[in-house]
């Protein structure tokens, strides 16, 4: 009975921490402080609001109504990605020992030290190349002045996917949602790494059945 107790108890790790190069130049680009993407990326995210409120003053957004629908197509669009990124890039079963080695610096470095702040956050080498691929397709598919205000959601959404994630493994807050979504990520690394993928959200876990057995 106690051994079946102590199974269904969730673990929760230290604070320990790992260090993979000693060069200091590899270190730095393959970890992070959790604070450095919002550095990063909080200027951009205003500079494309300026711009937005810029196009719609001109005229040159004319149906601001369309914002809305580009919040929630932002919305949902980054909940896919970080889903399917999570799940078959992050967690791809690679044969390659040069692409295991890459996957664990970018993802199970972090599994194996969930709680050290350093790798809490994707390396902003990654999260930039991403944002420009992802802003690249957005000014093809909407053109410069409809691109502006998704781009600035999707990358909303990605700094409130690093706040929450870091905020699972080094806070605590009474909030029913924050709640769920950290008991749901701890279950995720603790339980069953290769089932409960999503992190804002749980419905593209419960859509591609990959929420965790009872």
């Amino acid at each position: 009975m106690q051994e079946d107790n102590k199974k269904k108890k969730l673990f929760v790790s230290g604070t320990e921490t790992i260090k993979i190069f000693d060069n200091k130049l590899l270190e730095s680009l393959t970890a992070a402080n959790h604070i450095l993407p919002f550095v990063i990326f909080i200027p951009v995210i205003l500079y494309f609001l300026i711009e937005t409120i810029y196009f719609i003053y001109i005229g040159l957004i004319e149906q601001s109504l369309w914002l809305i629908a580009l919040f929630f197509t932002a919305l949902l669009l980054w909940t896919l990605i970080e889903y399917l990124g999570h799940r078959f890039v992050f967690h791809y079963k690679a044969r390659s020992k040069k692409i295991k080695k890459l996957l664990y610096i970018i993802h199970w470095a972090h599994h194996d030290y969930p709680n050290d702040p350093k790798r809490v956050v994707v390396s902003p080498i990654i999260s930039i190349i991403a944002g420009v691929v992802l802003y690249t397709i957005s000014y093809i598919l909407l053109g410069r002045y409809y691109a502006s205000p998704f781009f600035c959601f999707i990358v909303i959404f990605y700094m409130i996917y690093d706040w929450f994630h870091y905020a699972s493994h080094h806070l605590d807050f009474k909030n029913k949602y924050y709640q769920k979504i950290k008991q749901h990520h701890l279950l995720h690394h603790y339980k069953d790494p290769d089932n409960g993928f999503g992190f804002i959200t749980t419905i593209w876990d419960h859509i591609l059945k990959t929420t965790f057995n009872k």
